[in-house]
């Protein structure tokens, strides 16, 4: 397993190489903002934020957006994407902020990538207030596509990668005091063409056919899965 400094570099070169480029675009952050429903007013963080265009998709809602991220120039992007938002470097495992605070808290394809996942999943519980929604974007190790192409893992696990089936996430955050609310399948590489500014004529025609297939997925075999949480609330003990 590598350390924490080789993960803050990898990350660090990644968005050194490839910008704002190194994510998918801001719209396809508004998906995750629709699932919370998120109200203005209420304030939202979001672990390894990256460039940070879902804190800036929240803050255009009235959200006070908040992010953390390990590599330092995530956080440049992101201070240059959301100036108004507050961002830091901050390792997921340690977040740098007091109990209770947040009444949504988002990790969006990272989780996995955390040396320690257990410690992370109760550093965002921790921070969330009793009532808060949890949004967290996983991939999955059953994904037919991988299958298909005989892959492994994302296009980041080169540095450090922890891939679980559907059903062992699921098993995973309820084992770590969340409740899950909803589990939907990440749809953005099926709908992307539609972002496109001007596709050409093939795309036109085959990304409504690939977005029927992909729809007729199963989530069990589906690439990434969105699981919507909120903290299990502790039985009182009995007189």
């Amino acid at each position: 397993m590598p350390a924490v400094d080789d993960v803050k570099a990898w990350y660090n070169d990644l968005y050194t190489g490839r910008g704002l480029q190194s994510m998918r675009p801001r719209e396809a952050y508004l998906v995750f903002l629709d699932l919370l429903a998120v109200r203005p007013g209420t304030r939202l963080l979001d672990v390894s934020c990256g460039p940070g265009f879902l804190l800036d998709a929240a803050r255009a809602r009235g959200v006070d957006a908040v992010g953390v991220d390990l590599a330092r120039q995530a956080v440049k992007l992101a201070h240059q994407v959301c100036p108004t938002c507050g961002v830091a470097v901050a390792n997921g495992e340690e977040i740098p902020f007091g109990n209770g605070l947040f009444d949504y808290v988002t990790c969006l394809g990272s989780l996995e990538h955390f040396l320690d996942m257990t410690q992370g999943v109760r550093e965002m519980r921790r921070v969330a207030t009793p009532t808060a929604s949890l949004c967290i974007m996983v991939p999955n190790a059953n994904f037919v596509g991988w299958r298909l192409l005989g892959r492994r893992g994302t296009a980041q696990q080169d540095i450090n990668e922890q891939l679980l089936s559907v059903s062992a996430w699921r098993r995973f955050f309820e084992s770590n005091g969340l409740e899950i609310v909803r589990v939907v399948p990440d749809r953005w590489h099926a709908v992307r063409w539609r972002a496109a500014p001007s596709p050409g004529l093939r795309r036109l025609i085959l990304g409504p056919v690939l977005e029927a297939a992909w729809r007729l997925v199963p989530l069990r075999w589906q690439y990434q899965a969105i699981f919507l949480l909120r903290p299990r609330s502790t039985p009182s003990a009995r007189p």
